[in-house]
């Protein structure tokens, strides 16, 4: 593992949730064949993923607040809360990148604490 594959996946994992806080999400560096997966179910493609995400995330996120970051290699773990209109949220994602991109994210949370989401 080098530093510079760390520190990749680190940043790659602060900008996820940094790029969701500033409102735009067409901005974040996702790979074409993005996957996500999360207790509401699987998207595949980075079109897909922000047609439907975008909308639900507008409803009900106020604002993400980075936990810690952990890293290696080519993933990333990031721990987070999210912020509701119900409360916060503590969340965990899991990030695979490639080339810069973000490939995969895998998302931890108790998903009967967010209001308005429906499954995929």
């Amino acid at each position: 593992m080098s530093d510079a594959q760390n520190s990749d996946a680190a940043s790659l994992a602060r900008e996820w949730i940094e790029v969701w806080n500033s409102g735009d999400p067409t901005t974040l560096p996702l790979a074409d064949d993005f996957v996500h997966s999360s207790p509401f179910g699987r998207l595949e493609g980075r079109n897909h993923y922000l047609d439907v995400v975008r909308p639900m995330a507008a409803s009900n996120v106020v604002s993400l607040h980075i936990q810690d970051v952990v890293a290696q290699g080519d993933r990333a773990c990031i721990a987070f809360t999210m912020d509701t209109p119900n409360g916060p949220v503590p969340c965990c994602d899991w990030i695979r990148v490639a080339g810069g991109r973000i490939h995969s994210v895998t998302s931890y949370y108790d998903s009967r604490s967010i209001p308005n989401f429906e499954k995929y």
